[in-house]
């Protein structure tokens, strides 16, 4: 099943598994982390993980940055970045300092192959 938001699709994967691709040229802002907190809240009640899938360009503001996976039923966040892409490389190092930044980094990690980030996520 796909999910629209404002300024994404999530694809769910599994019963337990999410997929989002951020809209190309999107902000990520604090009004973004609330549409997609609300989202959460009205699709479940058991705890899930997510795949960000980092291959359209967006950025992200502070605020937005600050609410990376703060809902509480989101237990784990992959993140998918080509490595062999030049803007997946530095979607990746805004992924590294996003993580360090909020302190969640033994429940995010980064893969460059999406069926490994997927297997991670399914261990919840």
């Amino acid at each position: 099943m796909k999910y629209q938001l404002s300024f994404c699709e999530i694809e769910q994967l599994s019963d337990n598994v999410f997929e989002t691709v951020v809209k190309e040229g999107i902000v990520l802002d604090k009004n973004c982390s609330d549409e997609v907190c609300n989202f959460w809240n009205n699709l479940r009640d058991k705890p899930f993980g997510l795949l960000v899938n980092c291959k359209n360009k967006y950025s992200r503001s502070f605020e937005g940055s600050l609410e990376v996976g703060k809902h509480p039923l989101q237990q784990k966040t992959t993140y998918f970045c080509n490595a062999d892409d030049r803007y997946s490389k530095e979607q990746l190092k805004t992924t590294l300092q996003i993580i360090k930044m909020t302190k969640h980094s033994a429940n995010h990690k980064i893969f460059s192959d999406r069926d490994n980030a997927i297997n991670w996520l399914s261990d919840i």
